[in-house]
């Protein structure tokens, strides 16, 4: 099927397309020329009919030999006999003599008399029969030869000259054929190789690349407003995307001063419990705007910019620039699984994924127990385990989706709804899926899995 595939492309594919409606056109062409053949072999059936009982009587003069007894003819063969085959076959002297075969009479002895030596004549026969007769002269014996079509029906006599007239022409057909797919093949390659070509440049177009556009120079003339128009929209698309990033980078540095002036303002708070409320609140705005600026990376991320990431070292740097952090709230980290795992990706984000999803674990697990992070290979992935109270069946798919904190159970936490939607994102541009499941023994199993093609 892969091959069928290759060859004439998938389902409703051009390829598929052109090459079907060119066989189809083909196959009425072949049915048009065999009913052309059949049509002119009827017009001219009487003419094929005398050339191919002249060929028989030339044939019966070649077997003739003088010198041997009865001529060198077997007169007991069925050619002979007249019961079997699709002629019947009669040789005389030159005195009306029967050498061999049965066909005589005296009307027919009148008509052969009268034949002219060397020249094929036909002879009028009862019914709907066809005759030839042919004067030769071999050595000095010279015979007068009837050829005839046989008695029980032209229609099986004409039927085999039809058979031998499509045999003839059908090797030519084939040949045609083979040569018409040949070339079809090689026309729709060609035809159809400007539309890899856009491919593969419409392929490399993204936020990083958002400048290159679709080369019409080489696209055929009826696609090229098509492609003329793509480029438009992807003028429009650049348009939008760039003032979106003036805006975010506009935005970035605007909050950021804010941010630093209000973190600044808060240190100069004398009263303790104040002070330490507004700071949390000031570094849980920070990490909002943070994980909006990573979601938004994430959204945009290009697989042409990727490269080989070996998870088992993006785990271990996340582990490591956590651990403080894990240490100071009573609680552990460790990497297990696999020493090296390669996939194609790009590190900056997948360490972000891996870090939302690590400081997940880290706020609900209790106090005293360890978060494990198990780097896999086999597909390859991570899976993050804690012992936290778990996550009800039904907010498993639902805390991916942005802004979406769901209530869990020992939870103080007031959490953004973003760091999940951030690992859905990353998964998503990877090709990798992002799933929550129970852990044997309590707590919860985070899985990353990357499918077989990373």
């Amino acid at each position: 099927m892969k091959v069928l595939h290759r060859i004439i492309g998938p389902r409703r594919s051009l390829k598929r397309s052109l090459l079907l409606n060119i066989l189809a056109a083909l196959c009425f062409c072949i049915l048009l020329a065999g009913a052309v053949i059949i049509k002119e072999f009827y017009e001219h059936l009487e003419e094929n009919i005398e050339d191919a009982l002249t060929d028989e009587a030339y044939e019966i003069v070649s077997q003739i030999d003088p010198a041997r007894a009865g001529y060198g003819l077997d007169a007991s063969a069925l050619r002979y006999q007249g019961i079997e085959g699709n002629y019947r076959y009669t040789v005389f002297d030159v005195d009306g003599g029967l050498i061999a075969g049965g066909e005589t009479s005296g009307e027919i002895w009148r008509q052969l008399a009268a034949t002219t030596l060397g020249l094929p004549q036909p002879i009028a026969l009862l019914g709907d029969r066809r005759g030839i007769g042919l004067r030769a002269r071999i050595v000095d014996l010279e015979v007068v030869i009837l050829v005839s079509t046989f008695p029980k029906g032209n229609n099986q006599t004409r039927f085999a000259s039809l058979l031998h007239e499509l045999e003839e022409e059908i090797w030519w057909v084939i040949l045609g054929l083979v040569v018409v797919l040949t070339s079809t093949l090689f026309a729709t390659r060609q035809a159809l190789s400007p539309l890899r070509s856009l491919s593969d440049q419409a392929h490399q177009i993204g936020p990083s690349a958002a400048g290159r556009r679709l080369d019409v120079a080489q696209v055929p003339a009826e696609i090229a407003p098509l492609i003329g128009d793509v480029n438009k929209a992807f003028d429009r698309l650049e348009q939008g995307y760039q003032a979106q990033r003036d805006f975010s980078a506009n935005v970035a540095h605007e909050i950021r001063t804010p941010i630093a002036v209000l973190r600044s303002s808060i240190d100069r708070i004398t009263d303790p419990e104040l002070k330490t409320m507004l700071t949390q609140d000031v570094d849980q705005l920070d990490r909002i705007f943070a994980q909006l600026i990573d979601l938004s990376r994430a959204d945009a991320a290009l697989k042409t910019s990727f490269e080989p990431v070996d998870l088992h070292s993006v785990a271990v740097q996340v582990a490591t620039d956590l651990a403080q952090s894990a240490l100071r709230s009573g609680r552990s980290l460790s990497v297990t699984g696999a020493k090296k795992v390669l996939v194609e990706g790009n590190a900056g984000l997948l360490t972000i994924a891996l870090s939302n999803v690590v400081r997940n674990a880290l706020q609900y697990t209790p106090e005293a127990s360890e978060v494990e992070i198990e780097v896999l290979a086999n597909p390859a992935g991570w899976r993050v385990l804690d012992r936290g109270a778990g996550v009800p069946d039904n907010l498993k798919t639902a805390l991916f989706e942005r802004f979406n904190r769901g209530t869990l159970a020992n939870s103080n936490s007031s959490g953004s709804g973003i760091g999940l939607a951030i690992v859905k994102s990353v998964a998503q541009s990877h090709n990798a899926t992002s799933i929550i499941q129970d852990r044997e023994g309590g707590g919860t199993a985070f899985s990353f899995i990357f499918n077989a093609s990373a």
